[in-house]
């Protein structure tokens, strides 16, 4: 599994369909369909509409999906509790797949720098 993280509008989408080669069709915006794409987009919104749910057995069923997911965790706390809680989730979420993943790069400015994980893409 491959993990990409940054702010939102950084170019992570466009970054992973460059790296795969897929298509805007092969991009998955929940677990369910995740299991069958290569790309799941939109995991810290996925988050905040499905809370506690997790993402369930993907990693299992899907080991090779590239997952990218919005950073939450800087800027101003805000002061709406379910807010906080959401970002919680997420981030502790994003801490759980770092460790799981193979690669885990930081997306800004469209520009990759790698976190974890050496050489190229498989």
């Amino acid at each position: 599994m491959i993990l990409l993280i940054g702010g939102v509008g950084q170019g992570k989408l466009a970054y992973a369909l460059e790296k795969t080669g897929c298509d805007p069709e092969n991009v998955a915006r929940d677990p369910a369909s995740a299991r069958t794409k290569p790309i799941f987009a939109g995991l810290a919104e996925w988050v905040r509409s499905h809370p506690g749910e997790g993402i369930g057995d993907l990693l299992d069923v899907n080991p090779g999906v590239v997952i990218l997911c919005d950073e939450v965790g800087c800027g101003v706390v805000p002061v709406d509790p379910a807010e906080r809680a959401w970002r919680e989730e997420t981030g502790r979420l994003c801490c759980e797949l770092a460790q799981k993943a193979d690669r885990v790069e930081r997306i800004f400015c469209g520009l990759s720098m790698v976190l974890k994980g050496e050489g190229t893409w498989k």
